[in-house]
């Protein structure tokens, strides 16, 4: 996002820019602060209500009995077709026993899905080089694989159960919406009219530099 703000307004000299204690701040980092900043904010948000679902829900990952090794012989007819409640860990890993427990919803999902989508977003409205298109398609190409490799690990590894991916997914996934459409600036402003606009800046920076 900061390389594609500067690469965007690296010579726009104009209103954008703004003063902060007598220092006047370029408008490439202005934008980049207002950006990131709502970027942030949602990510925060996702995470939030990730953590939140995980500690009030949880549930058991799929590598429960290997991490935590119980104390109980599940072989024996006493123990089949019964919930067990009380049971000691044999496993040494304590780290892994305090998350065995909070399986839903995924939180690698939620990140990877809400990070990834919003900076395709980001991108099909602000990444404006005309020179290929194909550059901005590729990368978002590349991004969406990115979530979709994290996804396909977090089963593969014995971390989530599948239903804990999608889950995670959906909040990543709605998260991304909602702050794109509604909290940030990047809807509101159409393709065309940014492409129209920024060459218009272009053409009177090269203007005022001729006539100075």
């Amino acid at each position: 996002m900061c390389l594609t703000e500067w690469i965007r307004l690296r010579d726009y000299v104009g209103g954008r820019s703004r003063k902060v204690l007598g220092w006047e701040i370029p408008a490439w980092v202005w934008e980049t602060y207002q950006v990131v900043g709502v970027f942030l904010f949602g990510c925060a948000c996702q995470q939030l209500t990730t953590d939140v679902a995980k500690y009030t829900i949880g549930r058991l990952r799929p590598h429960f009995f290997d991490v935590c090794r119980p104390d109980i012989d599940c072989s024996l007819p006493s123990n089949k077709w019964r919930y067990i409640e009380t049971f000691t860990c044999l496993g040494e890993n304590e780290k892994l026993k305090k998350e065995m427990r909070l399986s839903f919803p995924s939180g690698h999902s939620s990140f990877a899905a809400y990070t990834m989508l919003y900076f395709c977003m980001y991108l099909q409205k602000r990444f404006t080089w005309r020179g290929s298109k194909l550059v901005r398609h590729g990368i978002q190409f590349i991004l969406i694989m990115i979530a979709w490799y994290t996804f396909m690990t977090r089963v593969s590894d014995y971390k989530h159960h599948w239903s804990d991916v999608l889950a995670g997914c959906s909040i990543g996934l709605l998260y991304a919406i909602v702050i794109f459409s509604f909290v940030s600036n990047l809807r509101k402003t159409p393709r065309s009219r940014q492409l129209s606009h920024e060459a218009e800046l272009r053409a009177t920076n090269g203007n005022t530099r001729v006539q100075v």
